[in-house]
């Protein structure tokens, strides 16, 4: 038993299904045997403005409350994750987003969460291949984190956290990349700026196959003393999966949760959340995307 890790659930998996606090808490807590929730913001109105009004807000506060859960952070979903967000070429796009990461932050407060964060940033081809151009905006990428770390601290949370990606247009995507990002934000940020780590995230299509980043646990090894919180999924160090951890792909799978559990307890010095996030195809059955969760958080459970 690990002292050092919490599991729970990023509760995106309940887009466009179980929308309502009161039907994804209740899957969470009672179907699935999870108490401990990140809510994605993919399950409120495209534009937080809309959703960021006290009736939404004690919705989900009452059903946290009746089924005993607990939202421990919130993250972004696809809905900004299919975005350029704070490296937009429009300013005014740009400015949008700063909007945006403002409403997600007083949510996440309102709804007693303490950490916020998710995917921010993705370059444009045309800026990603123009160093100038590259470096200006990654220059305005850290000014708008220094001022939403600052409304960050104004609303209570502890801390922020950015995505590791799988992709160089999506910065971090290597253990370099990270390091010294990690160090350049966190020297100018209110709160402090951790990451997390997706393990089917090693595998950008610059990275040779026989490259360290390649390998989940060594970029893990690397990464954890940075991290915050993992996301799980199944995979198979070639692409992306989010598989649950069902036998048909802890057969094929290359993830053992008892090593990802050492990693943890050898080298970091806080405790890390572990969420599911899992992307089932919109074939599959609502009874059997609840019937993965279970089983995945039953398996997990043996080795926390």
């Amino acid at each position: 038993m690990s002292s050092k890790v919490e599991l729970g659930i990023n509760n995106a998996f309940a887009i466009k299904k179980w929308i309502e606090p009161e039907e994804w808490t209740r899957v969470i807590v009672e179907d699935i045997g999870l108490s401990n929730i990140q809510f994605s913001f993919d399950l409120l109105f495209p534009s937080l403005k809309e959703a960021n009004a006290p009736f939404f807000r004690n919705e989900i506060k009452s059903a946290i409350k009746k089924y005993n859960a607990k939202i421990s952070s919130t993250f972004t979903g696809l809905i900004a994750y299919f975005q350029n967000m704070l490296v937009h070429p429009n300013p005014r796009v740009r400015e949008a987003a700063i909007n945006y990461y403002e409403d997600a932050i007083k949510i996440t407060s309102e709804i007693g969460a303490t950490t916020t964060g998710g995917h921010f940033l993705s370059f444009a081809i045309k800026d990603f291949e123009d160093e100038s151009r590259k470096k200006y905006l990654m220059n305005s990428f850290f000014e708008s984190m220094v001022y939403l770390s600052n409304i960050a601290y104004e609303h209570g949370l502890t801390l922020l956290t950015w995505e590791y990606m799988p992709t160089p247009y999506e910065p971090p995507h290597t253990i370099k990349e990270a390091e010294e990002l990690y160090k350049e934000i966190n020297s100018y940020t209110k709160v402090p700026v951790y990451f997390c780590f997706d393990l089917g995230h090693t595998t950008a299509f610059d990275i040779d196959r026989q490259c360290k980043d390649r390998n989940i646990y060594y970029v893990l090894e690397k990464m954890i003393p940075m991290t915050s919180m993992l996301h799980l999924q199944q995979c198979d160090e070639i692409g992306d999966r989010y598989w649950p951890f069902i036998p048909e792909y802890n057969n094929i799978g290359i993830i053992d949760p008892k090593k990802i559990i050492k990693i943890i307890d050898d080298y970091s010095d806080h405790k890390i959340q572990l969420y599911f996030e899992f992307v089932h195809g919109c074939e599959v059955s609502s009874d059997k995307i609840i019937e993965d969760h279970k089983y995945s958080a039953d398996y997990w459970k043996k080795f926390i």
